[in-house]
């Protein structure tokens, strides 16, 4: 069988595997669509609990919608650019927020563009290398791994609420760019929830601000870099790096860090924080890994890229006939998981 061209550039570029009983659904609201469905509504309805629903990449933004089944959504990454040639330089964008109540335990959303919200009101949901405005975490179990997050006019980018357990917020870039009041902070957690705070960039843009606040007496926070805020909370807070005192130089923490020797841009909250040769957080996090974004156990992925092939070149015949078949040349490049 002969796929359309752009058809079956798609499914190579997103590698469709699936289990036996999961479906997976394409989105496409491009002009002369190639996919199931032009919008996220129609999809989610026809979809079951475990399919997969892969966002194609458009200039056209796609609706946030309320997910009540358990899906994984895939995008194809934010700063496309950032990747180098690609076939394809859109971005998979969503405007609002995408919610996820009851019946949408265990989805994932990755590889989304748009600075669009997420409100997980129901447990074991993962947030994975998307740029967005603000999460809200209302359940246990949540996963916020690698996400470029920046937030204005909100009292919180990103908020945990009461009486959760197991919620891992690791290598994401958190910053709340409200100058003018002390409230706008970067992570607020709350003082009966359990999280583990690990290799973020946090940022506040208020002195009286806070990069994380609330942190509980159950929770630890290790291998951040403070780039602007308070910390507070009766948590454990070690091996992170400081711009000035919010910390005490014990437990591995490094206090009054100039980032200028950490960063090659630390004044540039959009640009990869990769770690300057000889930079002080080289191998100086918990168990000696780095600090910051790209250490420790899911580093940073520059541009949001899901962890499947990417095309970056794509070559085809523009005539063929049936007898002869079509000849393609294909290079992708592989993306970290």
């Amino acid at each position: 069988m002969k796929l359309p061209v752009m058809l079956a550039m798609f499914l190579l570029l997103y590698g469709l595997v699936s289990g036996v009983n999961a479906k997976i659904w394409i989105v496409d609201n491009n002009p002369n669509p190639i996919g199931d469905f032009t919008n996220l509504t129609d999809a989610h309805n026809a979809a079951a609990s475990g399919d997969t629903i892969y966002v194609y990449p458009s200039n056209n933004a796609y609706a946030a919608i309320t997910v009540t089944k358990q899906l994984f959504l895939i995008g194809s990454g934010f700063d496309i650019e950032l990747h180098g040639g690609l076939a394809n330089n859109a971005a998979s964008t969503i405007s609002g927020s995408m919610i996820f109540n009851a019946g949408s335990e265990n989805s994932s959303i990755e590889g989304m563009d748009g600075e669009f919200a997420i409100a997980a009101n129901v447990g074991n949901v993962t947030m994975k290398r998307n740029e967005l405005a603000y999460v809200d975490i209302n359940a246990s179990g949540c996963l916020l791994l690698q996400n470029e997050i920046v937030t204005y006019g909100r009292s919180g980018t990103v908020k945990i609420a009461a009486n959760l357990g197991n919620i891992l917020v690791a290598n994401n870039k958190i910053y709340n760019t409200q100058t003018t009041a002390t409230n706008y902070h970067a992570l607020v957690c709350n003082t009966t929830s359990t999280v583990a705070v690990a290799n973020n960039i946090l940022k506040t843009s208020h002195s009286f601000a806070s990069a994380i606040i609330n942190l509980s007496a159950t929770s630890v926070a290790q291998n951040n870099i403070i780039l602007y805020g308070k910390l507070g909370g009766a948590g454990t807070f070690r091996y992170n790096m400081c711009n000035s005192t919010q910390l005490p130089a014990i437990n591995g923490n490094i206090p009054n860090t100039n980032m200028t020797t950490v960063f090659e841009n630390p004044n540039d909250f959009n640009a990869g924080f990769h770690l300057l040769p000889g930079s002080p957080a080289l191998g100086s996090g918990f168990s000696g890994v780095d600090m910051g974004i790209y250490g420790g156990d899911a580093p940073y992925v520059d541009g949001g890229f899901p962890g499947l092939p990417a095309i970056f070149h794509f070559e085809s015949e523009i005539i063929t006939t049936p007898q002869n078949g079509l000849d393609v040349v294909i290079k992708a490049k592989s993306n970290r998981e």
